[in-house]
């Protein structure tokens, strides 16, 4: 695993990167595009990337190692039509949907970047969005708790995960806005790891939703990754295939 000297970090965070909002059709498209741009960025050396988007209907998304018997009330997500899915990152599984933004931040790594590793990388990450948050809204005090989870009193607001290749990071996040919360304890159960700080708490007393408009943050995160540089060539080939061979199919998905 390559690590990242943290000094670096910040001279890295304040590149300029290019930007997209493009959004396909469904959600196993645009995990496969994730995945895709990464290794794309990986390959041709090319500039950071910072994408948003958000999916119009709900789905169940896991983390790579996430046990779906443990996390997922597949049942509900049968009755109501909920399709399942699995990402390339780590972290926990998530109920995506409308009210629910979905950032996905590509970073360069370089040979001398090679001390932090992924904890720190993504504390760092983290660091920077709280302090943009805070800026804006300086009375609702955002925090970072356990590893990788933006919180307001406690609550939680946005979980975050990475992926790492030889020199690109694909960093993970969601924010949850003005997502139907009572929806998350039909589809998920009680996570199979939980921070310590979440004291064992259901999910409605331990999730919230965080009062930005869906505008407001899109200009919020351009801002804080200064992602002012034109969209990258969107990999379609390649997302056509891992939505075949990969994202798309119960192997993939439903593996654990």
């Amino acid at each position: 695993m390559p690590l990242i000297d943290a000094h670096l970090i910040s001279e890295m965070l304040h590149h300029h990167c290019q930007f997209s909002n493009s959004i396909l059709p469904t959600p196993e498209e645009n995990l496969a595009l994730d995945e895709a741009l990464l290794y794309q960025i990986n390959e041709q050396d090319s500039a950071g990337c910072l994408r948003i988007w958000e999916v119009d209907q709900y789905a169940v998304v896991l983390g790579s190692s996430n046990q779906v018997a443990a996390n997922v009330n597949q049942t509900a997500c049968q009755q109501d039509h909920v399709p399942i899915f699995r990402r390339c990152t780590g972290g926990g599984t998530v109920l995506l949907g409308p009210g629910c933004f979905i950032y996905s931040l590509f970073l360069r790594i370089t040979d001398k970047q090679h001390l932090a590793g992924i904890e720190a990388t993504t504390q760092d990450i983290l660091h920077r969005i709280r302090d943009h948050f805070n800026a804006r809204r300086p009375d609702l005090d955002v925090e970072l708790q356990g590893i990788s989870d933006l919180t307001v009193q406690g609550q939680k607001f946005s979980g975050n995960s990475q992926r790492w290749l030889t020199t690109t990071l694909l960093h993970h996040g969601t924010i949850l806005y003005d997502f139907d919360l009572d929806r998350i304890p039909r589809y998920l159960t009680s996570p199979e790891r939980e921070p310590e700080y979440r004291s064992q708490r259901d999910h409605l007393d331990f999730v919230t939703n965080y009062p930005l408009s869906q505008k407001e943050l899109n200009q919020a995160f351009i801002e804080t990754w200064n992602a002012d540089q034109a969209e990258p060539v969107l990999p379609g080939e390649r997302v056509r295939q891992l939505v075949t061979e990969k994202y798309a199919t119960e192997k993939w998905n439903l593996r654990r």
